[in-house]
C-alpha cells in the first residue's frame, strides 16, 4: 500500500498534466463537433435559398474539413506536434487515397457536378437507362427517385462521366403512331384526328400539333401524331385520353384500324 502511495506521489504531476491534456482534447473534440455541425447548418440554410443541392454538398464538405481541423487541434492538445500529425496524415493520405480511389473519384465527380450544374433538385433527368427526379447530391453519391417510387443511389463518378438528359420542362411532347386502312380517305382521317386534338383542353394549343403520314406500312397507312401537354396535367393520362378519343372518333367515322391478316390459298391439283 505504501509503495502505491509513493508511486502516485512521484507520478502525480505527470498524471495531472496528462489528465488536463486529455480533458482539453475532449473539450476541443466536443465543442469542435458542435461548431462544425452549427456551421454546416448555417451554411446549408444560407445556400438553400439559391440551390438546395449546392447547399447540401458544400455543407457536408465544410463539416468534414472543420472536423479534420478539430481532430488535429485535439491531438495537438495531447502534446503531439502538429507537424508530426500533418506528416503522418500526409503519409496515411497516400495509402488511403490508393485504397479509396473509387470513393475519392466519387467526391471529385461530385465537385464536377457542382461546378457544371447539369441539374438541380427536383429536375427530371435520364441517365444510364434510369429516368427519375433528383432528390439530393451528396459527397459520394446522387439520389434519384424513380417514377415507381424506388430510390436509385448512383456514385457521383458514374454520373459525372455519363450522358445526362435533363428533361425538366413545364411541357412535354406526346408522340403516337396510328395506323389506318389503305382504303381510308387521308383528309378525313387527318381532320378527324385534328378535331379530337382541338376538343381536348389538356393539350397545349399554343404549340402547333403535327398530324401526317410518316410511313406506308405493310398493312396500314401510319399517321404520326405529335402534341404538347403540361406536366401538371399528367403526360400518361393525356396520352391515354387522346388514344381513347381517337379510337371512338374513328369508329364514328367508319375509319378502319387494320390488324395483321394472313390470306391462305388452297390449290387442288387435278387428277
Amino acid at each position: 500500500m505504501e509503495q502505491i502511495k509513493l508511486f502516485l506521489l512521484s507520478h502525480l504531476p505527470l498524471l495531472q498534466s496528462l489528465g488536463i491534456a486529455i480533458l482539453k482534447a475532449l473539450l476541443i473534440a466536443i465543442f469542435g463537433w458542435y461548431f462544425a455541425s452549427f456551421f454546416r447548418k448555417k451554411t446549408y440554410t444560407f445556400l438553400k435559398k439559391k440551390d438546395e443541392i449546392l447547399a447540401n454538398f458544400i455543407a457536408q464538405l465544410i463539416f468534414v474539413l472543420c472536423f479534420l481541423m478539430v481532430i488535429i487541434a485535439a491531438l495537438g492538445a495531447l502534446g503531439i506536434q502538429t507537424t508530426s500529425i500533418l506528416t503522418i496524415l500526409g503519409t496515411a493520405g497516400v495509402a488511403i487515397a490508393l485504397a479509396l480511389k473509387d470513393s475519392l473519384s466519387s467526391i471529385a465527380g461530385g465537385i464536377v457536378l457542382i461546378v457544371l450544374r447539369p441539374f438541380k433538385k427536383g429536375d427530371t433527368i435520364e441517365i444510364n437507362n434510369l429516368n427519375g427526379s433528383v432528390e439530393s447530391l451528396n459527397l459520394f453519391n446522387t439520389s434519384i427517385r424513380l417514377p415507381d417510387g424506388r430510390l436509385a443511389i448512383l456514385p457521383n463518378k458514374h454520373i459525372a462521366n455519363a450522358n445526362i438528359i435533363n428533361s425538366t420542362s413545364e411541357k412535354r411532347r406526346i408522340e403516337w403512331i396510328c395506323g389506318v386502312g389503305y382504303q381510308s380517305d387521308i383528309e378525313i382521317v387527318r381532320h378527324t384526328i385534328k378535331d379530337v386534338i382541338a376538343s381536348m383542353d389538356k393539350i397545349d394549343k399554343t404549340m402547333a400539333p403535327f398530324v401526317g403520314i410518316t410511313d406506308l406500312g405493310p398493312n396500314s397507312l401510319n399517321f404520326t401524331i405529335r402534341v404538347w401537354a403540361k406536366l401538371e396535367d399528367g403526360i400518361f393520362g393525356v396520352r391515354s385520353e387522346l388514344i381513347e378519343r381517337i379510337k371512338i372518333a374513328f369508329d364514328q367515322n367508319n375509319i378502319e384500324i387494320p390488324y395483321n391478316k394472313l390470306d391462305i390459298s388452297i390449290k387442288k391439283e387435278s387428277e
